[in-house]
């Protein structure tokens, strides 16, 4: 009753069950697993704002990562697989593992469960699974299930926000875009994936009916950031002549960005708070530019804390004036912060940041910054593709959008300069600029004209 009395305060206030366990880049994840599954099972379907229940095919892909985390395999299988060929084990153990996704603060090797295949092909994109017990086997063996696990549903608000976008033109190129990327592909690596995909344990022959995904409230209402992702995925999926795997890194790195942020932004709407200024700190020493951003983060949190809260007294006021007492008593638990009550959405929001490279570590004191992936994930969605623009315009640009300060000419319009000294904000934007160009999204004509794009040169 505690988990569900929590999720019931968490979806009240954000719309969909934001937790630590389905931190950044399990948001990209589920979206292109909810993607690749309606493409599977009804393909004209994808985005289809028309539909009252999503549903698709889920496939788990547990061969190829039980292969990859060296985890114990029936021997009838492994048999079926490699004909008890040694050699072409570890060799596909070799592939496997090294087209894991890297999730950053991890101190152990993860289960094959946690272990997820990077999409860079569409027939390398699955769903979920766990361990479960089965009638008939030995006491204490478990066997690959499909379940939702570490996908919690925010590639669910993703794809419901994606797939409800107004724009039609839009929603059509999103969708043809992200067709690109989720499709079968004539290539070696996609036909090892659907080789391996016929070992595994377990299989679905029916569609999914994703009734999680029809009840999510995007709240594009008291938040910009749906139409952000919205346009940045289209953006992103549009970019044709960049690399299919540089537009899935953009995804996987924007998608989670966009959450974290859209959670945030409704924790201080709630709190009647202005929105918020994400001071990022480009730098590589420390200055009051770094405490400032650290300080902002430190306050971001407890605002979602503090959101919270308020969100289960509400919830605990309106059951006592119904005169539900059990209601009642179940909300006064998270009337007060805690490690189980608001721990878990607190750690998806700064979690998810250091996931994707907008913080600088996943623990310990930490400022907003962009590393490349990010940065390049960012520029790609914040330009159509072909557009190009000067750097000190694209820098208010980050502002007007997504309330990012970088230089000291955006910060001085707005005057944002009265706790960091101009100074410091001009060497920010000096390692803004040069992490621009090390990434190729950036040409310098001259000292005075420097000119952004979204794909190199």
């Amino acid at each position: 009753m505690a988990d569900r009395s929590k999720a019931e305060v968490v979806l009240d206030l954000f719309g969909v069950n934001i937790e630590q366990q389905g931190r950044g880049f399990y948001v990209s994840l589920e979206l292109l697993a909810i993607a690749r599954g309606v493409y599977e099972e009804a393909r004209w379907e994808l985005l289809d704002p028309g539909v009252d229940v999503v549903s698709y095919r889920r496939s788990s892909h547990d061969f190829a990562r039980r292969v990859a985390a060296g985890a114990a395999i029936d021997p009838d299988t492994l048999h079926a697989a490699v004909d008890d060929d040694e050699e072409t084990l570890a060799t596909l153990q070799a592939l496997t593992s090294s087209l894991l996704v890297q999730v950053p603060g991890r101190r152990k090797s993860p289960s094959w469960y946690n272990s997820h295949l990077y999409p860079f092909v569409g027939e390398l994109i699955h769903y979920d699974a766990v361990e479960r017990r089965k009638a008939g086997l030995p006491r204490g063996t478990k066997v690959p299930h499909i379940e939702r696990y570490v996908l919690r549903g925010g590639g669910g608000w993703a794809y419901r926000v994606l797939r409800t976008d107004p724009d039609g033109a839009r929603r059509a190129g999103t969708r043809e875009g992200l067709l690109q990327l989720v499709r079968d592909g004539e290539t070696s690596l996609g036909e090892i994936a659907r080789a391996l995909r016929a070992h595994d344990e377990d299989t679905e022959d029916e569609a999914f009916p994703d009734k999680a995904e029809a009840e999510i409230n995007a709240f594009g209402d008291l938040s910009p950031w749906p139409e952000y992702l919205r346009r940045g995925v289209n953006s992103i999926v549009s970019r044709t002549q960049v690399p299919r795997a540089k537009r899935i890194e953009s995804l996987m790195h924007w998608t989670p960005y966009c959450l974290a942020r859209h959670q945030l932004h409704l924790a201080r709407t709630s709190l009647a708070m202005s929105s918020e200024t994400v001071f990022v700190d480009m730098l590589k020493e420390a200055s009051p530019l770094r405490r400032l951003s650290q300080d902002g983060l430190d306050g971001f949190r407890k605002n979602i804390v503090n959101a919270i809260i308020a969100r289960a007294t509400t919830l605990h006021s309106n059951a006592v004036a119904s005169g539900n007492d059990e209601l009642a008593r179940r909300y006064v638990r998270h009337m007060t912060q805690s490690k189980g009550g608001t721990g878990s959405p607190v750690a998806f929001f700064s979690e998810s940041l250091a996931a994707v490279g907008a913080l600088n570590a996943t623990t310990g004191r930490r400022h907003f910054t962009m590393k490349p992936p990010m940065l390049e994930a960012m520029v790609c969605a914040s330009l159509a593709p072909g557009q190009e623009e000067e750097l000190y315009a694209f820098c208010s640009r980050l502002f007007d959008d997504y309330r990012v300060i970088v230089d000291d000419r955006t910060a001085g319009e707005h005057d944002l300069t009265v706790d960091v000294d101009a100074s410091i904000l001009a060497r920010n934007l000096d390692a803004f600029r040069s992490r621009l160009a090390a990434t190729g999204l950036l040409t310098q004509y001259s000292d005075a004209t420097s000119i952004v794009r979204g794909e190199p040169r």
